[in-house]
């Protein structure tokens, strides 16, 4: 069991804001490792180091813990890779 949780994105997100530095984004069709909350909220970590958030049908999981599959159990069918 590990705790390490990686996703692949599925579209590319950049935060909503027009001064974002440069790398501050996740782009489509690449993989990220990424951070959750206790409550399962996904963040992929940025080539820059950042945290962005992702929405469900944005990414799918390629590693999780137990514990995040069991909160996204919803989406199991379409993010758990």
């Amino acid at each position: 069991m590990t705790d390490r949780i990686r996703i692949k994105m599925l579209e590319t997100v950049r935060p909503i804001w027009v001064f974002a530095a440069p790398g501050f984004e996740l782009i489509a069709g690449m993989e990220y490792d990424a951070t959750s909350n206790p409550y399962g909220a996904i963040s992929g970590i940025c080539p820059d180091g950042k945290q962005l958030g992702v929405k469900p049908g944005e990414f799918v999981f390629l590693e999780a813990p137990d514990w995040v599959k069991s909160i996204w159990f919803d989406y199991f069918d379409e993010v758990i890779a």
